[in-house]
């Protein structure tokens, strides 16, 4: 197994024709969460990838498991609970613009503890791959991550990503977990507007230098529209996106990010092109609506990136 991910999958319904829900017509379910969008777009990518989590006995925990199966995403330590499946509503507006409301207390999958989780599997993994989702549903999976890193084999690697969600938990209580949780991370992947909830300021170069104060070995800052930041294996840098995108659906964006950063690390990449391929999957991905819907393949991603055409039709 290379890579194990944790964390939770809902139900997303997304109201068509765009706008606001009250005018909808119908809705549109989709499988959706943060860790399993990434390995999604791994396994897409021709990686071997199991998913740790729980549903509830209910249609849509089945609903997720079909369409994760279909994926080709390891369902085996999935654990059924006598708990709902968590559900949000996705509004997507003409201009882009998102809104979400989220229908997850009390969830299946926030009431995950250290029992659901397989040691010995995420210890036979390269790469454990978490976000501060997890850490933000209940205090059971906060203290539930804690205890997977105390356990964790020191040759798995741990790749993190904030995914702050102020709908979610305070800034002042997410600023104290997770700089908690920085020293047991080998790679973290953070947005330039996280390091101002996290530090106080997005001063990026001084960020990458507090940041490794807390024990992170390797950084990379999400800038958006402009590339990203890097401090990977002890070599510095910055990458600008590849190429532009007419966005239509921003959310996955960064998970798309992830999934190329935890893609060029199995394939040990050099840091310029590992961050490149980031770059290039995490706005890739924003002209398709569904957080993972879009993700291609491998021998896409090289293709657009080594030979990029200006041909509209592939005869």
């Amino acid at each position: 197994m290379e890579v194990v991910g944790i964390g939770e999958t809902m139900v997303a319904m997304v109201n068509e024709p765009q706008g606001f829900i009250r005018h909808a017509d119908h809705f549109k379910p989709f499988a959706a969460g943060a860790e399993t969008n990434t390995l999604i777009g791994l396994s897409r990518l021709g990686h071997d990838v199991s998913w740790m989590s729980a549903v509830g006995n209910d249609e849509l925990g089945e609903f997720i498991l079909h369409k994760l199966r279909a994926e080709n995403l390891n369902t085996s330590f999935v654990k059924n609970k006598n708990y709902k499946t968590g559900v949000f509503f996705k509004q997507i507006f003409p201009n882009g613009n998102v809104d979400v409301t989220y229908y997850r207390e009390n969830s299946a999958a926030s009431n995950m503890t250290i029992e659901d989780i397989n040691m010995d599997m995420v210890n036979k993994s390269k790469i454990l791959y978490l976000t501060g989702i997890t850490l933000s549903l209940s205090q059971q999976t906060e203290k539930m991550i804690f205890e997977i890193l105390r356990m964790l084999d020191k040759n798995v690697k741990v790749v993190f990503d904030p995914n702050i969600r102020l709908k979610m938990w305070s800034e002042e209580k997410a600023r104290k977990v997770i700089l908690s949780i920085l020293p047991f991370v080998d790679y973290l992947l953070v947005g330039e507007n996280e390091l101002e909830i996290l530090l106080g300021h997005k001063e990026l170069n001084i960020a990458i230098k507090e940041l490794e104060k807390f024990g992170c070995k390797n950084i990379v800052i999400k800038l958006g529209e402009s590339g990203a930041l890097y401090k990977l294996n002890g070599v510095k840098g910055s990458v600008s996106n590849p190429q532009t995108f007419v966005e239509v659906d921003p959310v996955g964006a960064g998970d798309a990010f992830a999934a190329g950063i935890v893609s060029g690390i199995l394939k040990g990449y050099q840091p310029s092109v590992l961050v490149e391929k980031a770059c290039f999957l995490g706005g890739y991905i924003t002209q398709f609506y569904g957080d993972y819907q879009g993700f291609p393949s491998e021998q896409f991603v090289d293709m657009s990136l080594n030979n990029p055409s200006k041909e509209k039709v592939n005869r």
